[in-house]
């Protein structure tokens, strides 16, 4: 069993000084990897046929952001990010 610690509260915006671009990227695509899941999981219980059209035209849009992430551009990957972990947190209530 791990004996995790944390150090940062969880709603606290992550540091990103000490990490590289390539981790940064890899940081992006799993964070919207995760909120792709929680997406089709929303379009898998929607109620009716316009709310599975909704999320499912939301997680084509995620997926476009990813194809259109730049590893190079640091600033624009912590931006898009903050936004995708923003979104999972507005649709689970958890980090």
């Amino acid at each position: 069993m791990s004996d995790t610690i944390l150090t940062q509260p969880p709603q606290a915006r992550a540091d990103f000084d000490h990490v590289s671009d390539a981790m940064l990227y890899d940081i992006a695509r799993h964070t919207a990897s995760v909120l792709s899941a929680i997406l089709l999981t929303c379009k898998n219980t929607a109620a009716d046929d316009a709310e599975r059209d909704h999320w499912a035209a939301r997680r084509r849009l995620v997926k476009q952001q990813v194809r259109a992430l730049d590893a190079d551009d640091r600033a624009g990957l912590i931006a898009q990010d903050e936004v995708w972990r923003l979104e999972k947190l507005a649709l689970t209530g958890t980090e």
